[in-house]
């Protein structure tokens, strides 16, 4: 099937603009006669004797597996195949045996040609099988496969690993804000595109706003105004990526005395917070938007009254009751009254300064050994799903690089 490789001028052009070396009938005579290997085997074929095996047994493995398939050998146009059945079919298969100064060439033919495609293992097996043979072809296809450069760059690794959970425990409100834009949404009869998203990490306590753009203009100006100015500066805030970003928002943390953090680029998980509200967010935004879809805007207050006064896992309070120490009026309490307010010593006599500041004390503290115990839980569960790689200084890495020319 592969007697000589014919070489017009067309595939001469091709083969050297691939750095490919085409080889004719008398040249595959050459190489295989070359290698060591493979000129005892044509020695045995056309002796047209079969070895014994104390011939062979001082021989490397790669003799000994061709001395047991003795039988598939032939001739064809003076170059040694293999007659091999193929397990579609019931025709057999000519298979060039290839010499070692070869194989590098035909893997690199079979996997990263013109055609070839690059696929994985079992493809890249299947096209070399049909066409050539040697011992161990199966392994190294493999190890072509895995090291090849190209797949690496472009597809990554097969799983990816993931780092063991490293937290980031507060204490207090307005410690540490996340913030992020969510969209785009269909635009407004206000113009607004946007959802600009800030949540306290103590209190869980989430400010969304509409915005027409997420420029770190608008961003910085609205995160001041409706954030910042109600309930204080935070005294760590993330920093989204971002050039433009960086600059704005830098200069808004620096005026305010925040000290700027960042987040990975590209791994939303580090802000998970501020993530899985936007999450829930949309999900409540598509539940009360009429059908044109284009007044998101005017619900998201209602959105964050429901959220603010829902009881939250990791605390077990709610956001309001964090933030202001009392629980807002929520629609059930207009219809059947609100709850009694709990009996704390001191009685009628104590202001409602004390009281307030007691009662953030208590809900505070209580709130901060939750979200510790909640933090022991997930990252126990996080961690025995991580496959985490220890990398040492001088170790060649892959770094992920996303951006696209325009």
């Amino acid at each position: 099937m592969v007697a000589a490789l014919q070489t017009t001028e067309a595939d001469q052009t091709i083969g050297e603009a691939e750095g490919w070396l085409l080889l004719t009938g008398s040249q595959l005579e050459q190489q295989q006669r070359a290698d060591e290997t493979l000129a005892l085997v044509r020695d045995w074929r056309e002796a047209g004797q079969h070895p014994s095996w104390p011939e062979v047994s001082a021989r490397g493995p790669e003799v000994k597996a061709y001395h047991s398939q003795w039988g598939c050998f032939r001739l064809h146009n003076a170059v040694v195949h293999r007659s091999w059945q193929d397990p579609r079919g019931k025709n057999n298969i000519l298979q060039l045996l290839v010499p070692r100064v070869l194989r590098p060439q035909v893997l690199q033919l079979v996997h990263g040609s013109v055609g070839a495609g690059h696929y994985g293992n079992a493809k890249t097996l299947h096209r070399l099988r049909g066409r050539f043979y040697w011992p161990g072809c199966r392994r190294d296809v493999e190890l072509h496969v895995h090291c090849c450069d190209t797949c690496t760059a472009q597809k990554g690794p097969a799983q990816r690993s993931h780092a063991p959970l490293q937290q980031y425990l507060v204490g207090a409100p307005m410690e540490r804000v996340g913030v992020d834009v969510l969209g785009p949404f269909p635009l407004t009869d206000s113009s607004n595109r946007y959802v600009l998203v800030a949540m306290d990490y103590f209190t869980k306590w989430a400010g969304a706003y509409a915005v027409p753009d997420q420029s770190a203009a608008t961003t910085a100006e609205r995160l001041v105004e409706e954030m910042f100015a109600r309930f204080g500066g935070p005294c760590r805030a993330p920093q989204r990526p971002g050039a433009v970003w960086s600059q704005v928002f830098g200069e808004v943390c620096r005026r305010l005395g925040v000290h700027k953090t960042r987040t990975t680029p590209l791994h939303p998980q580090s802000d998970g917070l501020v993530e899985r509200f936007n999450r829930t967010l949309a999900t409540q935004l598509a539940i009360l938007t009429s059908q044109h879809q284009r007044d998101w805007d005017r619900h998201l207050p209602l959105v964050l009254w429901s959220y603010r006064t829902a009881v939250q896992e990791s605390s077990h309070c709610t956001p309001a009751a964090l933030m202001f120490g009392r629980e807002l009026r929520t629609p059930v309490d207009l219809v059947f009254g609100s709850p009694p307010e709990p009996e704390i010593a001191g009685g009628a006599a104590m202001d409602n300064f004390r009281r307030l500041r007691d009662r953030l004390l208590v809900v505070h503290d209580y709130t901060r050994q939750a979200q510790a115990a909640s933090g022991v839980r997930q990252k126990r569960g996080y961690d025995t799903r991580c496959r985490g790689r220890v990398f040492t200084p001088g170790d060649r890495v892959w770094v992920y690089c996303p951006v696209r020319k325009k």
